[in-house]
């Protein structure tokens, strides 16, 4: 959305608080805008004043707070985020998205148990929920329980088999679990959609380092940092260190 679109809705949000409640029109467009603007800044506004307002029932306000902290997590307000979704469980403690979306923004926190913790929850609401499960598969594998992880993401890919967010899970796991072979197969799948993928470079750049590929891995380094300079320091954060992985030589 045009940055002038996004500075007349913020204006528009602001006439509403300033002269008292919106009418029903203005809260039609404002929850249209909450539920499915595009922008973070203008979710975070148009959510902001369908809570402000108050019109909807508890479901609608539940998903106002949901929505806006997606929108936060987008902006990388992880602890707004954070407080949106949990004002959103106390208004809807069964919903299965907003566990998994909590999920995610405390995986980008690094706090990787309370997330296991939140894509349990999700999954005992909505068993078989593949988005959950492949989420619970990249942060269980950080925390090593690498068994487990790679179950998660086999059943999140044999229900989403085309869910290229879990093979790059899967791929992360199977590196994690020393199995080379397995992870360039699963990072060469996520590559070849998504070329610039720099997570995705940098892992088979670790699974060909395992081997003892020596001059492939120093070529994905090379493309994942151009691409992400700090990739090393992402990936050291969740346990991949290039300089202590096993090699295997080769001629």
């Amino acid at each position: 959305m045009p940055a002038r679109a996004v500075t007349l809705l913020l204006a528009a949000v602001g006439a509403t608080a300033a002269i008292g409640p919106a009418s029903g029109q203005d809260f039609a467009a404002m929850y249209r805008e909450c539920y499915q603007g595009a922008a973070p800044q203008v979710v975070i506004a148009a959510c902001s004043a369908v809570i402000k307002g108050g019109e909807g029932d508890k479901h609608d306000i539940a998903t106002a707070f949901k929505n806006r902290g997606t929108a936060y997590d987008d902006m990388g307000d992880y602890e707004q985020a954070l407080r949106d979704y949990s004002d959103a469980l106390a208004r809807a403690p069964h919903d299965a998205d907003i566990f998994n979306d909590r999920g995610t923004t405390r995986t980008a926190l690094g706090q990787f148990a309370l997330a296991i913790e939140d894509y349990d929850r999700a999954l005992e609401l909505a068993p078989g929920k593949a988005i959950a499960l492949g989420n619970r598969c990249f942060a269980k594998s950080v925390v090593g329980q690498l068994e487990s992880a790679l179950a998660d993401c086999n059943e999140a890919l044999r229900l989403s088999p085309d869910w290229l967010a879990a093979s790059t899970s899967r791929a992360f796991t199977y590196l994690k679990l020393g199995q080379a072979e397995q992870a360039i197969a699963d990072y060469d799948r996520v590559l070849a959609e998504r070329a610039d993928d720099a997570y995705a470079l940098y892992g088979r750049a670790a699974a060909k380092r395992m081997k003892g590929d020596l001059r492939g891995s120093d070529a994905d380094v090379v493309r994942a940092e151009s691409l992400a300079p700090d990739i090393a320091a992402r990936m050291e954060k969740i346990g991949v260190r290039l300089g202590e992985l096993p090699q295997r030589a080769t001629n």
